[in-house]
Parts: C-alpha cells; structure tokens; sequence
C-alpha cells in the first residue's frame, strides 16, 4: 500500500517555487525539486502528474475555498457575496507573497503555462457560478456575478502585484470600486 507522507504537496511545491526562482523554470528538474522537498522522484510523481503541476495544484484548493466561503455568505447581491468570497481567499497572497510572484512570473513567461491559467480561471468561474445558482441565484445574473468576479480577482492580482504596501483585499476592493465608476457613467 502507498502511504501518503504529511505535507508532501506543500513541500514540493515550495521546492519548486524556490528553484524556479534562483535557477529558472526551464533549469530546475523534477530530481532537483524532489530533493529539495527530502523526498524522491518517484513521491513527487504520486503527487504531480508533471513539473507544470506544481505551479498549478492549489488552483483546487482556491476553488474550494471559494465554493465553501459562497456557501456561508450572508445574504446579498450575487457580485457581494463573490467580492466577499475573494477577499475570504485572498490572505493566502498576502500570507505567501515570494511565492506568488515567482509562480506569475513563470507564468508569464510560458504562453502554455497561460492558457492553462485560463483554464483555471475558467473552472472557477463555473464553479463560482454553480455556487450561486445553488443559492438560488438565477442562472444568468450568477453567471454575470461570476464572470465579473474573475475579472476583478485577475485585475486586483495584477494591481497587487505592482504594490507590495497593500494587501490582496485593498485591491479587490479598489477593483470593486473601479467597476462601479465604468459601470455607472
């Protein structure tokens, strides 16, 4: 039987960060990153079907998270309860900052890296929008809730990550505010 060893993902997925950092994407390999871990290759494939894995795997995790936090919303408008959702998740930027930046970067420098970010973003918006409409949330104003706050979540990462003196919040929020101005002239 496999055993599964505590914190492995994590492990591997800081490794990894930190590799892609001082070496380069393109320079660190799947040994490299398994023996920064203290673990081995072959742990590294039970976890991760490939390298790009690493950069993508908590994308999961923030769906959840953002599933679980539109679940326990307080009644109100649908893009309320998405900003509140956003700003629910959005310590774990503030929290893993280093991290972040060096995982956009790498990202931005692989045009197959962005369009899976795309994918990403597209499956969590349809899970943001199944959240809604399983609230009760009509299906088109949940889509229209869901797709905005994709937007907003992109554009205050963006933002964030040119301002490391404001938190991930501030952003979503200054966002927020900004959609309101386009929208109402």
């Amino acid at each position: 039987m496999v055993q599964r060893i505590e914190n492995a993902r994590e492990r591997f997925g800081k490794a990894a960060i930190e590799l892609f950092r001082t070496r380069g994407y393109a320079s660190t390999t799947v040994p490299q990153i398994a023996a920064a871990a203290g673990l081995t290759e072959r742990t590294f494939f039970r976890y991760f079907i490939d390298k790009p894995e690493v950069l993508f795997w908590r994308a999961n995790e923030f769906e959840a998270e953002m599933v679980r936090a539109i679940n326990q919303a307080a009644d109100a408008q649908p893009l309320d309860i998405v900003i509140r959702a956003l700003e629910a998740v959005g310590c774990f930027f503030d929290d893993n900052r280093a991290d972040v930046l060096a995982r956009q970067a790498v990202v931005a420098a692989h045009v197959d890296f962005q369009e899976r970010e795309l994918m990403k973003m597209r499956s969590l918006g349809m899970a943001i929008c199944a959240a809604l409409t399983d609230r009760s949330i009509e299906g088109k104003a949940a889509r229209m809730a869901a797709e905005t706050g994709i937007v907003i979540w992109r554009v205050a990462i963006e933002r964030w990550s040119e301002d490391p003196a404001s938190g991930f919040v501030h952003h979503v929020r200054a966002c927020t505010e900004d959609l309101a101005t386009v929208v109402t002239r």
